[in-house]
């Protein structure tokens, strides 16, 4: 079972620093779609604490009603207390507003599951979707995570970075493959990243899954940042060759302009000097 790192405080001593407070969060934070169920011992283990430990802050988080049992009494649950605190984020979001709509649409015109979705701290999180029936080998659902170069949508927010936040995230390693057709190569997956740049969409062919093909593009705030990514996914005998590049590629494309749009971006503010971008038409107007 792969270990988590533990939380410690910071290396400058901070004094408002709470140690039982992160602790607890940690506790929260061993739980994925991967581990939905844990034993003490699993809790610990993860957390690379002693086998006693993970107890206090488990009984208290029961106590406090963001952790049940399971029907066996010995492993332990999120409860959607805890759910709530994410969900009360993400309710306050105007993207995922705004978004859900614009993934429904898209989900009726190619057929296919939608996904929105952000960089978060070098990983890949889900904030909205509008799903159709897909392998269970995709159990993606609001607020799942996975490395960003896994997914279409990981891959086109990575190709919208600076070149310094990408190598960061990337380093100098091989693309851990998830199937045979993963491009794992580093020099090849950062020509495929500058192409998806360049063209504004990136097509991911079976490199997440067998059977899987996907289409993603970036959505753009009023200052002409990429802050998301959309993406439609489906099985090979729904995206075939022809529906990618005469359908979906061209559909992706706009419901992503059209999210870019309602957060404020205008395609033609990337023709203005820089110190201009992002002010409003007027301010423009009277700067000029």
């Amino acid at each position: 079972m792969k270990q988590l790192p533990s939380p410690e405080a910071p290396p400058d001593k901070d004094p408002y620093w709470v140690d039982a407070l992160a602790q607890g969060l940690a506790v929260l934070h061993a739980f994925d779609d991967e581990h939905p169920t844990l034993t003490l011992t699993e809790i610990a283990t993860r957390l690379g604490w002693g086998r006693s430990k993970p107890f206090r802050f488990v009984h208290t988080l029961e106590k406090l009603g963001y952790l049940s049992r399971d029907p066996s009494g010995r492993a332990y649950r999120l409860t959607t207390r805890a759910m709530h605190l994410g969900f009360t984020y993400l309710a306050r979001q105007p993207l995922v507003e705004l978004a859900q709509p614009i993934l429904d649409a898209l989900r009726q015109q190619v057929g296919a599951s939608t996904h929105l979705a952000v960089l978060e701290q070098g990983e890949l999180v889900y904030l909205a979707l509008s799903r159709t029936a897909l392998p269970t080998g995709i159990n993606v659902h609001v607020g799942s995570r996975m490395p960003a170069y896994a997914s279409s949508i990981g891959r086109v927010l990575l190709a919208n970075l600076s070149p310094e936040g990408r190598e960061q995230l990337l380093g100098d390693r091989p693309i851990p493959a998830r199937t045979p057709k993963s491009t794992v190569e580093p020099r090849a997956f950062r020509k495929k990243l500058e192409q998806a740049r360049r063209d504004g969409f990136i097509f991911n062919d079976e490199e997440y899954l067998l059977g899987i093909r996907s289409v993603a593009a970036p959505v753009f705030d009023a200052r002409g940042e990429v802050v998301a990514g959309i993406n439609a996914t489906a099985l090979t005998t729904v995206f075939s060759d022809e529906s990618i590049a005469s359908v979906v590629i061209p559909a992706v494309k706009v419901a992503a302009s059209q999210l870019s749009a309602g957060l404020g971006w205008l395609p033609e503010r990337e023709a203005l000097p820089a110190a201009l971008r992002g002010r409003p038409a007027a301010a423009s107007a009277t700067a000029a």
